[in-house]
C-alpha cells in the first residue's frame, strides 16, 4: 500500500515538473498571430508568461477535468467568466486543476502518514480533511478573484465613460470609440479596458453591436455594466445623443461610487470594534491594571501573613 501511494505521488510530481517545463518552453502559433494583429491584448500575458501557453498541461487538466470532482455546469462557467477565465475548455481546465490541487496534497499526506506507521483510521480522516480544505480553498480563490475583478470594473467604469465622451465629442463613432477606449485602458492592465477591446474585436468580426454589448454585461456580472449596455442600446435605437447620454450616466455612476465609499467609511467603526476589543483592549488592560493587581496581591499576602502571626 505504501509503495503504491509513493508511486502515485511520484507520478504527480513528475507531471507537475514536466508541465512547468512545457510552460516555459512552448508557444502556440495562434498566440503569435494574435500578438501580430492586436499586440495590446496580449501585453499582460506576455509580461506574466512571456507569451507562452500550456499545451501539455492544458491537455492533462482537460483530461482530468472530464473525470474530475465537480462539473462544468452553467454556474461554474459564469463564475469563471466573471473571474476572467474564458474559453472552450475553461471549465474542464478549472475542474482538472481543482481536482489535482485537492487530491494531490491529500494523497501525499496519506502517504506520509502511512509511511510513519500512524493509525490508518486517523490518517484517512485527516486526509479527507486536507482534501476538503484544498477543494474549498480553490473555490474561494475563484470567487474572490471574481469579486475583485467586478470591483475593479465598477470603480473604473465612470472614468472609462468620461474617455468615451471625449472620443465621441471629438468626432469618433461609437465603434471607434469603444476600440479606442479598449486600446488605451487595456494597455494599463485594466479589466474594463480588456472587455472593451474584446467588444471591439467582436464588432470587427461582424457581430451586431447590440449582441456584443449585451454579452459584455452578461459575461462580467456587473450590474452597472449591464445598465450601461442597455442604455447604449436604447439610445442607439432612439437616435439620442450618445455623448450626452454617457455623460449623464457617468455622473450617476460617479455618485454611486461616492455613496459606496461613504457606506464603507460608515461601516469602518463597526469593523474596527472586534479587533479593538480582542487585540488592543486586553493588552491595554494588562498594562494599566496589572501593576495594581500585583500590588493588591502582595498586600493581601502580607495581611494574611500578619494575621497568622
Amino acid at each position: 500500500m505504501t509503495l503504491i501511494l509513493a508511486s502515485f505521488t511520484f507520478m504527480i510530481i513528475v507531471g507537475m515538473v514536466l508541465s512547468g517545463y512545457y510552460l516555459l518552453a512552448t508557444e502556440s502559433e495562434a498566440t503569435q498571430r494574435l500578438r501580430a494583429m492586436v499586440p495590446h491584448l496580449v501585453t499582460q500575458q506576455r509580461t506574466k508568461r512571456s507569451g507562452l501557453r500550456l499545451p501539455f498541461i492544458s491537455a492533462i487538466l482537460s483530461t482530468v477535468g472530464q473525470y474530475g470532482l465537480g462539473s462544468d455546469d452553467g454556474t461554474l462557467r459564469q463564475a469563471l467568466s466573471i473571474a476572467g477565465f474564458r474559453g472552450r475548455n475553461g471549465a474542464l481546465l478549472f475542474v482538472g486543476a481543482r481536482t489535482i490541487l485537492s487530491v494531490g496534497p491529500a494523497i501525499a499526506f496519506l502517504a506520509m502518514n502511512v509511511a510513519s506507521d500512524r493509525p490508518m483510521g486517523r490518517a484517512i480522516l485527516m486526509t479527507i480533511g486536507v482534501f476538503v480544505y484544498a477543494h474549498v480553498l480553490v473555490n474561494y480563490w475563484l470567487k474572490r478573484r471574481g469579486r475583485n475583478r467586478m470591483r475593479a470594473i465598477t470603480i473604473g467604469l465612470p472614468d472609462s465613460l468620461d474617455l468615451m465622451v471625449v472620443c465621441l465629442e471629438a468626432g469618433l463613432g461609437l465603434n471607434a470609440t469603444i476600440a479606442r477606449v479598449g486600446e488605451e485602458r487595456s494597455a494599463m492592465n485594466d479589466a474594463l479596458g480588456q472587455e472593451f477591446a474584446l467588444v471591439s474585436l467582436e464588432l470587427r468580426e461582424g457581430r451586431s453591436r447590440e449582441d456584443s454589448l449585451r454579452a459584455l454585461g452578461e459575461r462580467n456580472g456587473v450590474e452597472d455594466l449591464k445598465s450601461l449596455s442597455a442604455l447604449i442600446i436604447q439610445s442607439d435605437r432612439l437616435g439620442a445623443s450618445m455623448a450626452k447620454t454617457l455623460r449623464s450616466h457617468a455622473d450617476v455612476l460617479r455618485t454611486k461610487r461616492r455613496q459606496r465609499a461613504e457606506e464603507a467609511a460608515r461601516k469602518l467603526p463597526i469593523k474596527m470594534l472586534f479587533p479593538l476589543a480582542l487585540l488592543i483592549l486586553p493588552p491595554l488592560f494588562v498594562m494599566t491594571c496589572g501593576p495594581a493587581m500585583l500590588k493588591l496581591k502582595d498586600l493581601a499576602g502580607f495581611l494574611s501573613h500578619k494575621k497568622m502571626h
